[in-house]
């Protein structure tokens, strides 16, 4: 097609501005003149502070000087002016023996963790040893926001930003490796790992914190060009603008991608992109095929050396994410995906819905789902055979089960697939039936999916973990489940019971048990899960008193005097331990508390999985 003289000359003058432009990236404040709404929309996401400069207005924890003792240390948290510390003290004679000023700030929703540098490191910025969790208001060790056992150092996650935290967190990162030349010397000598500890940066960012361009591309050539009145008012006449990229207008595929760019892990696609990475940073843009330039995560991708389980712990045993940061994996593995135009987008907005998950009210409860399967909708209740309403069900419930690990709590699958029990329990994952019936077999379960739903063939169920399938499923899982397992049972006994779908009592006692646990986040999530029963049936002062005076993460003798006050409690409470008449599979005494048989179910568990630590 012939360009019109007016085409012709509006490009040929806006190339002269871009040429004039020649920076690559914008930066947020750009946006503001042209698209005030959506800046605002975009400025009240978690996305936007992902990654701050330490301040008065970015600085959530408590820096109030009270000392935090964890793993054998003591850390002064202290406030000096406008300045944020981490004091250590000897704890032999409490005095400081190191100090590091917090210089940025990672998180502001679930929880927040602390950036230093150490003299003559250049850019290179450290995790520091504490996180500040800002729903609990504490202070917590990093040994126990991630989901590995107690026997953890005291340094076990402190780790360079620079390495891999700058990727996903920051707009246009570029890590900037001074010592590359050392790094591949070293690969050169035929070394079974590079020392990455030893590298040191100068990383820069086009903006910190997950900003405008991370989803639309760069835009100094948008911004340069549509300073020129002509230009800006032929685009908006034509009603396309190929000078920045709308997550909307792209091929599913593509837009996808852009979310996918950092919830989905993935690997440079080979060692030369490695190193590209490591100083360049990636070369993926918003709208560009994101598979060009990396390789996905998954359960069969090839680990390094030292480290023969770092990928494979991250997923079920069918392949389905069980860790944070593969959404994209699960969703390309989805039914949904493959046979309808379902994308992220379809559920999640940027610029709508509560900035916790980009839901919308109704995206909450599955209006999205709804709006594929309009016969489903007609009559929800006929096709779940459950009520409607709160203490029931909805759409997410039964295919996104919460059993995706991270943040220090349980997300949902985005997996989106039909709840089949018997295969999720023989392939040794929590399936989404007994995530509500807890207190009732996957045996069970497999019979009523085929009672319910005609044409499902009930099999008989062989556990993964060589527990009886009569079992409660929650209590094997406690018992007998790996890390992981035990995490999300944990963490679904408070959610189910909350919600009526078991009496309470069948259930303090196995969770008394699993504040035992030798992984410190299980303990905090069957701590929760008392919690959230005592506030939703008993709401016992004394008792939510004593919960206060259990820290997880605290000595073990700490937490054993904690755990003597809360059994003496609830054997105080009329009604809560004693229940003559709980179910056989339950495996409880007639006191109330586990049987003796839950210890042939621990020992299936120790010899199942050992220790793992799935990360971050």
């Amino acid at each position: 097609m012939k360009r019109s003289f007016l085409t012709l000359l509006i490009l040929a003058v806006t190339s002269m501005v871009v040429a004039a432009a020649g920076e690559e990236w914008a930066g947020s404040k750009s946006c503001i003149e042209c698209h005030q709404d959506r800046h605002e929309s975009w400025h009240r996401t978690y996305h936007r502070t992902m990654t701050q400069e330490a301040g008065t207005a970015s600085v959530l924890g408590r820096f109030d000087g009270v000392p935090v003792t964890y793993w054998g240390m003591t850390i002064r948290p202290v406030r000096r002016g406008h300045r944020f510390f981490f004091e250590y003290l000897d704890p032999q004679k409490d005095t400081k023996i190191a100090e590091y000023e917090v210089l940025r700030t990672v998180g502001s929703h679930r929880y927040q963790q602390y950036l230093t540098k150490v003299p003559d490191a250049a850019g290179t910025y450290y995790r520091l040893h504490l996180l500040w969790h800002i729903q609990d208001r504490r202070w917590v060790h990093m040994n126990g926001a991630f989901l590995g056992p107690d026997n953890q150092s005291f340094d076990a996650h402190v780790t360079i930003w620079n390495h891999n935290c700058i990727f996903c967190h920051n707009t246009g990162p570029q890590p900037g490796l001074l010592n590359e030349g050392e790094l591949k010397a070293q690969m050169r000598s035929g070394a079974m790992a590079v020392d990455l500890d030893a590298a040191i940066y100068d990383s820069q960012v086009a903006e910190l914190g997950i900003a405008c361009e991370t989803c639309h591309g760069p835009g100094a050539r948008h911004v340069a060009e549509n300073q020129f009145f002509p230009t800006r008012w032929w685009r908006r006449f034509i009603g396309r603008d190929d000078s920045i990229v709308h997550p909307e207008r792209l091929p599913r595929e593509r837009s996808v991608q852009i979310c996918g760019q950092c919830h989905g892990q993935r690997t440079p696609s080979d060692a030369a992109s490695a190193l590209s990475w490591i100083h360049d940073g990636p070369p993926y843009r918003a709208g560009d095929d994101l598979l060009a330039s990396v390789k996905l995560v998954t359960a069969k991708t090839p680990p390094p050396p030292a480290s023969p389980d770092l990928y494979s712990l991250r997923f079920w045993a069918d392949g389905t994410p069980r860790l944070t940061a593969y959404e994209y994996q699960g969703l390309m593995q989805s039914a949904c995906y493959a046979a309808s135009e379902i994308s992220c987008i379809t559920c999640h907005s940027m610029h709508a819905g509560d900035p916790a998950g980009m839901l919308t009210a109704d995206n909450r409860v599955g209006a999205s789902c709804l709006s594929c399967h309009q016969t489903i909708a007609a009559d929800h209740a006929a096709h779940s055979r459950h009520g409607v309403g709160p203490a029931n069900p909805d759409c997410q419930d039964c295919h996104m089960p919460k059993i995706v690990y991270g943040v220090m709590t349980l997300h949902r699958s985005h997996r989106i697939e039909i709840p089949d029990p018997a295969a999720h329990t023989m392939g040794g994952r929590p399936n989404a039936c007994n995530l509500c019936h807890l207190d009732r077999g996957p045996q069970w379960a497999a019979e009523q999916v085929d009672r319910l739903w005609p044409g499902n063939e009930a099999a008989d169920v062989v556990r993964a973990d060589g527990a009886d399938p009569v079992i409660a499923d929650g209590v094997a899982s406690l018992y007998a489940g790996d890390p992981v397992q035990r995490a999300v049972t944990a963490f679904a006994v408070g959610e189910a019971v909350r919600r009526g779908a078991q009496p309470p009592e069948y259930w303090v006692g196995h969770l008394l048990a699993a504040m035992t646990d030798g992984y410190p986040a299980i303990r905090r999530f069957a701590a929760r899960s008392l919690r959230q029963i005592n506030d939703a049936v008993w709401r016992d002062k004394t008792l939510a008193g004593a919960l206060e005076n259990f820290d997880f993460i605290a000595e073990p003798a700490a937490r054993n005097r904690a755990l003597a006050e809360l059994l003496r409690r609830v054997t105080e409470l009329e009604g809560v331990l004693g229940r003559l008449d709980s179910p056989r599979g339950l495996l409880l005494n007639s006191s109330g508390l586990p049987s003796a048989a839950v210890g042939r179910l621990q020992a299936l568990g120790a010899a199942r999985s050992g220790e793992i630590d799935i990360g971050e």
